[in-house]
């Protein structure tokens, strides 16, 4: 399998993540008081369970990570994406 290829499939396993990271955001959003801070806490969280769901699937099982950090950027990317998807739309009324 080529580079596109190999792309394309963590490409489709990720995009599988992000309305997981996008439902933590939102439930643990609910947990605070309008107006309370609670940014850094939701990111922890749903950082977390993007990782899990990384660690659970395909790009990571069976792999070392040789590189945490980037890693760890990478998780906080994809974290902060869904983030923006989340802040980017309302209920319909």
């Amino acid at each position: 399998m080529g580079l596109l290829g190999v792309f394309l499939k963590v490409l489709g396993r990720i995009t599988g993540v992000i309305p997981l990271a996008v439902e933590i955001a939102e439930l643990a959003g609910a947990l605070f008081a309008k107006g309370q801070k609670s940014g850094p806490l939701k990111l922890q969280l749903v950082r977390q369970a993007v990782r899990r769901s990384l660690e659970a699937s395909e790009i990571l099982i069976g792999k070392d990570i040789v590189d945490e950090a980037l890693l760890d950027e990478g998780i906080t990317e994809i974290t902060n994406g869904a983030v923006k998807v989340m802040k980017a739309v309302q209920p319909k009324v």
